[in-house]
């Protein structure tokens, strides 16, 4: 994967960075570079950077209902389609709305004075709706010029006597010169921000005995705004027996797997993930849990439409031994709103890569655009997508 590299700083913005001349961070670089959405959100498209609403939405499965019998896979009608990019749409909201429901108590509680300052450490606190939250951060100058800013958020129910339980913390490395300001005309200087972010819900749960979300989210991310090359945004999110606060979490165990994310904004963009899913096509009335393996890629053509593909397999659960689904979704569109899915293909193969099932659809003229690559056939294995392979898409800076 290709990275940017900083523009050399001059002294002078070297000093700004570091908060002021004596290097120390302000309350102000504290208030700017705490653990907020913008920093930690994830998007496919430009409508998923907003702040989640305060319920999620339930949402739908892998595939639709179960076909009534193997016959409607095999005439291509929808009981199989794979919905890639609404599947991936949804995972990537799951994903942000569990963030917001920790980072922001800390948009709240820096909105005010720290409580407290001591040296390089602020502590921020305030009450809302019978919960204390107090927010920690202690703030380290490096020597090439950048900060870290260490945190801790911490909950606890307001009683006589109050048992605060650390529910989220982690790390943020600021490169460049502080929110807000600007360094020496002409000069082109790079922002960065990158670090690492765990999300406890077993500890919000014990504060918060309504809250349905159980295990842990951690988040990984670099954030780097170039003058020259633009913006650049990558993150990996890691799952540690974590159940959802979603229709799935009713019917699904707790569930481990990685996410990984780029995008370029007015570029394209990638996300791939590995995850545990109970599929409901082919027929699974005993909720057997597969194994999922899936890539959304996209990039900005010359028209300004958006072309996008997404590939996805699946063994394991109700699929027998040996066996695994195929399924591929070809989609243009805006960056607004998922991608139109003019084409998708989903089959289940044999140990030898022979088709066993297949349902295609295709609306008009194929969307499949072959920059991404061949398209899976439906008779055979040899033009499946290669999940081991490095993720890319056009464009890529």
């Amino acid at each position: 994967m290709k990275t940017f590299k900083l523009v050399p700083l001059a002294m002078l913005v070297v000093a700004a960075a570091c908060g002021g001349s004596n290097g120390a961070p302000t309350t102000a670089d504290f208030q700017a570079n705490a653990m907020t959405f913008d920093k930690v959100s994830i998007s496919q498209n430009d409508g998923d950077d907003n702040e989640p609403a305060s319920a999620l939405a339930p949402s739908a499965a892998l595939t639709m209902a179960p076909a009534a019998s193997s016959d409607a896979v095999t005439r291509g009608g929808s009981e199989c389609h794979p919905h890639l990019f609404a599947n991936t749409d949804e995972v990537i909201g799951r994903v942000n709305f569990h963030f917001f429901k920790l980072v922001r108590h800390v948009e709240e509680v820096i909105k005010t004075d720290p409580a407290s300052s001591t040296g390089n450490t602020r502590i921020f606190e305030n009450v809302r709706a019978g919960i204390d939250r107090r927010l920690t951060i202690t703030g380290t100058t490096n020597a090439d010029g950048s900060v870290t800013y260490d945190f801790k958020l911490e909950l606890a129910a307001v009683a006589t006597t109050e048992t605060f339980v650390q529910v989220m913390s982690g790390t943020l490395t600021h490169s460049g010169p502080p929110a807000g300001e600007v360094a020496d005309a002409g000069a082109a200087v790079a922002v960065e921000n990158k670090g690492n972010v765990s999300f406890d819900f077993d500890a919000l749960h014990s504060v918060v005995a309504s809250e349905p979300a159980r295990g842990q989210l951690s988040d990984t991310f670099d954030n780097l705004h170039d003058p020259v090359k633009g913006v650049k945004r990558t993150a990996t999110i890691t799952l540690s027996n974590f159940i959802p606060d979603d229709a799935q979490a009713v019917m699904h165990g707790p569930r481990n797997g990685s996410y990984t994310w780029e995008r370029e904004p007015g570029v394209g963009g990638f996300f791939q993930y590995q995850d545990s899913l109970i599929l409901n096509c082919p027929s699974n009335p005993a909720r057997a849990v597969a194994d999922i393996a899936a890539v959304a890629r996209w990039y900005k053509a010359a028209d300004g439409s958006v072309h996008g593909r997404g590939d996805a397999q699946a063994t394991g659960g109700q699929i027998p031994l040996g066996d695994k689904w195929e399924g591929v979704t070809c989609a243009q569109g805006s960056t607004s709103t998922a991608p139109a899915e003019g084409e998708w293909l989903m089959k289940e193969e044999d140990s030898t890569g022979a088709s066993i099932f297949v349902g295609h659809v295709q609306i008009g003229v194929t969307p499949c655009d072959a920059i991404f690559g061949a398209v899976p056939d439906e008779t055979d294995s040899i033009n499946d997508y290669n999940f081991s392979s490095a993720v890319t898409f056009p464009g890529e800076l």
